[in-house]
């Protein structure tokens, strides 16, 4: 009899396309190869409800989020407060199976889930108040600032509520950050599996840029490495590929001689990053673990990356770390120039993020 638990997701998980659903993805799978009853709980706005989750849940269900004023003003963060189905929290008191929600976004309930005595952890992407308080320094719009920082502050204070309930957390600064608070943290690291591994293409030489293009942290990268090309002429041609890139981007984009390709799929995507000469992992936000890090180093190419998107995760000493005081350009042509071997990086990232961790950690919390 296999041992049953709840996973309560922020989001649909398929496709694992973006950061966070690959994250909740490659938990849930985890959880099966332990030998786990996964049932999957996914607030659903827009990823449909079709989809074959076999691989990564024994049950499933949707709820919807109950957007609109009422979830704006509240006290209550928004993000929260708009995962607050009754439906769900009926199943989840159903039986007496520990329940894992998939961020803070996901803990309406888990005051109520506490006090029946069920075991509870979160696992945390991040600091999420942290998180919406550089959205807000970020914000373009006076009205996406006030939303942002209010946000925060809501995230900061709900935070508090949650000091009894287990936090599982995606890097150890993080984890220590919450035990500096009194909270019951641990560290639990993404979970890789060998199905991530891409085996790297014969082709010819270009440098590979991708995510969300939608997103001003990526915008603001992609706007980076375009300054830094004119700052000095970047000889290797580069591929700048993800999702909704506007069309002033693509402009500003295709007039360096650079290729953009807009909403790329999945097999596109997998097919640009193992046959790329050199990932370009450019970002200056330090909140969680940047999961496509992890998925460039499972090339096992060569990746420059910024010291923020590595963090002291471990990940930083597969990368070559640019400091962008120096021209990108004189880093690449260094890197390229270097026979890099990265014969012992899978092996050594299986040990640092394997399901071993994933056991141990709910080990850790009584799962």
């Amino acid at each position: 009899m296999h041992k049953k638990i709840h996973v309560v997701s922020f989001d649909v998980p398929l496709p694992p396309d973006y950061g966070g659903v690959l994250d909740v993805f490659l938990r849930a799978k985890g959880l099966k190869e332990l030998g786990y009853y996964v049932i999957l709980h996914c607030y659903e706005y827009g990823r449909g409800r079709n989809h074959d989750f076999s691989e990564i849940a024994d049950e499933i269900y949707y709820y919807d989020r109950i957007n609109g004023i009422k979830s704006v003003f509240s006290n209550l963060p928004y993000i929260v407060k708009s995962r607050n189905s009754e439906e769900l929290l009926k199943r989840l008191l159903a039986n007496d199976a520990p329940v894992l929600l998939e961020g803070q976004h996901c803990t309406f309930w888990a005051q109520e889930l506490a006090k029946n005595n069920r075991k509870v952890a979160i696992r945390m992407h991040n600091i999420e108040w942290q998180y919406y308080r550089d959205l807000a320094q970020d914000a373009k719009t006076t009205s996406e600032r006030l939303f942002f920082s209010l946000e925060s502050r809501k995230l900061k204070k709900q935070e508090r509520k949650l000091k009894d309930i287990s936090l599982l957390c995606i890097s150890e600064s993080d984890r220590d950050y919450y035990r500096g608070l009194g909270f019951h943290a641990s560290y639990l690291p993404v979970t890789i599996n060998s199905d991530l591994v891409l085996e790297p293409l014969e082709s010819e030489p270009f440098g590979l840029y991708h995510g969300n293009l939608s997103v001003p942290e990526n915008i603001e990268a992609v706007n980076k490495l375009i300054q830094e090309n004119q700052r000095e002429k970047i000889e290797l041609p580069i591929v700048i590929a993800g999702k909704n890139p506007g069309v002033a981007l693509v402009k500003k984009i295709e007039a360096q001689g650079w290729l953009c390709i807009a909403n790329p799929g999945d097999q596109e995507l997998n097919d640009l990053m193992r046959s790329c000469s050199l990932h370009l992992l450019i970002g200056f936000k330090s909140s969680g673990i940047k999961l496509k890090v992890i998925r460039a180093l499972l090339t096992g190419l060569t990746c420059i990356s910024t010291k923020e998107m590595t963090g002291t995760s471990g990940l930083e000493k597969h990368c070559e770390i640019w400091d962008p005081v120096l021209p990108l350009a004189g880093k690449i042509k260094q890197v390229l120039s270097i026979n890099h071997t990265s014969e012992n990086r899978l092996e050594e990232l299986e040990d640092e993020f394997g399901i071993e961790k994933l056991k141990v950690a709910l080990q850790e919390i009584g799962f």
